[in-house]
């Protein structure tokens, strides 16, 4: 029997099993990221992002400027006050000089809500790397331990 052949039959198998285990516990995420993706994708061009300011900074009247969480009866300084884009950069004009996208992003990190944006490609280019970069990397380290350990062997005659 070639012992090598049979590493790297042992190789094959075990990889294959790994990159299908990986994908196996990894579906139900890979999907929903498609399925959010396909979601932001159905967002009409012209739809407006609400943008949150914590109510201890907000600016303008309740009710006419900006309004308070659907579950918050009264404005507190740790609550959320949430403004329309126009009525944002109405109260806020030291914001002027940044984009739409930009604004979204920087109020969303400042007061601590998780802004997830869908990138299920990447996410999946990942997953697959990592479900066949493992199995590769195995496969160099052993044939790397096969070729040092065959230079034990003796020759034949």
């Amino acid at each position: 029997m070639n012992i090598k052949r049979g590493l790297f039959r042992l190789w094959l198998v075990c990889g294959l099993l790994f990159a299908a285990a990986i994908m196996f516990f990894s579906y139900e995420q890979i999907v929903s990221e498609f399925r959010k993706s396909n979601l932001l994708a159905e967002i009409p061009a012209n739809a407006t992002a609400l943008i949150p300011v914590t109510c201890k900074d907000a600016r303008g009247a309740l009710g006419v400027d900006h309004e308070l969480d659907k579950d918050v009866k009264e404005k507190t300084p740790d609550a959320l006050c949430w403004y329309m884009m126009k009525k944002f950069r109405a109260n806020y004009p030291q914001y002027a000089d940044l984009s739409d996208e930009d604004i979204v992003t920087k109020t969303y990190g400042d007061v601590g809500v998780p802004l997830h944006l869908a990138h299920p490609w990447r996410n999946l280019f990942g997953l697959l790397g990592f479900a066949f970069g493992v199995p590769i990397f195995v496969l160099v380290i052993g044939s790397a331990f096969v070729w040092a350990f065959s230079g034990f062997s003796r020759r034949a005659t």
